[in-house]
């Protein structure tokens, strides 16, 4: 295939209900290199701080690398939250006041804010779900950062909650991958790679690491085992149309035409989202 194309690849770990959402697709120009968006220390648990000031400093600490501010409409409802919570006084009251912000951040895509947030809810209460949640925001934020300094940043405290959370409990395989995926951005991309494939023989048919190693085979060119992955995720989930239209894109890029023409008319058949049914055109369109 003449490689006109390439695509830029969020991996995002839902935070509500859903096992994973798999990649966001952009489609860029071949002159462009292969990127992945997902690219310190821990946070100071001591205390919560109370001050409305410090609290717009920590959610602002990204905003500036946001493509667009919130409309009025939404700082308005972000105000009335966030007064209600520093005006919480009981510890119940402030954590679903501070849930209540973690759900409006996270509709307006602000998922820095949102992570804020639940990191602040996991010290009035580190139950492994509350660190989940906290840890999958920061991974959210992490994935779609823009600067190398907050991705870095982001990265870490994610990794931090997920290591908690690993101590409590070593078996929680979705912490695991996606700790890994934060560490394949740094100088020690191997502890990631490693960490995944310890989830992998500890359960061969996990979707998320499956995945992830086939976003890995992907950066690397090696398109034929991203192929294998992908297929193999097909075999335990047929509906999973982000891993089909992974697959429909490798085989694109190995001359595998026929093939990736079944694969992605499939994903346009199936698929509800609007981004994979865009970027499944967009590869067809490619095909000779």
């Amino acid at each position: 295939m003449q490689k006109s194309f390439i695509f830029i690849i969020v991996v995002a770990l839902g935070t509500v209900g859903a096992l994973y959402s798999l990649p966001k697709v952009v489609v860029s120009d071949e002159k462009k290199t292969l990127e992945q968006s997902a690219q310190t220390g821990s946070a100071n648990r001591d205390k919560a701080v109370e001050s409305e000031d410090t609290h717009q400093h920590a959610e602002g600490e990204a905003n500036e690398s946001h493509g667009t501010a919130l409309s009025p409409e939404q700082s308005k409802v972000v105000e009335s939250l966030r007064a209600k919570y520093l005006g919480s006084s009981s510890k119940q009251d402030k954590i679903e006041a501070a849930n209540a912000l973690i759900s409006k951040f996270t509709a307006f895509t602000r998922y820095d804010s949102a992570a804020y947030y639940a990191e602040e809810v996991v010290k009035l209460d580190n139950s492994e779900h509350n660190l989940m949640k906290a840890a999958d925001l920061y991974y959210e934020a992490f994935t779609y950062a823009l600067e190398d300094a907050k991705t870095k940043n982001m990265g870490e405290k994610a990794r931090t909650l997920y290591q908690e959370i690993l101590t409590k409990n070593p078996n929680n395989l979705l912490a695991k991958t996606n700790m890994a995926m934060t560490y394949v951005s740094t100088s020690t991309p191997m502890q990631g790679i490693l960490m995944l494939r310890e989830v992998i023989a500890k359960e061969p048919e996990f979707e998320p690491a499956l995945f992830n190693l086939g976003i890995l085979s992907i950066r690397s060119n090696q398109f034929g085992k991203a192929v294998e992955r992908f297929k193999q995720i097909l075999k335990i989930n047929p509906a999973n149309s982000k891993a089909a239209l992974n697959l429909g894109y490798c085989l694109a890029e190995l001359d595998r035409t026929d093939e990736a023409r079944t694969i992605l008319e499939k994903v346009l058949a199936n698929s509800k989202d609007p981004q994979e049914k865009a970027a499944a055109n967009e590869i067809l369109s490619k095909l000779k």
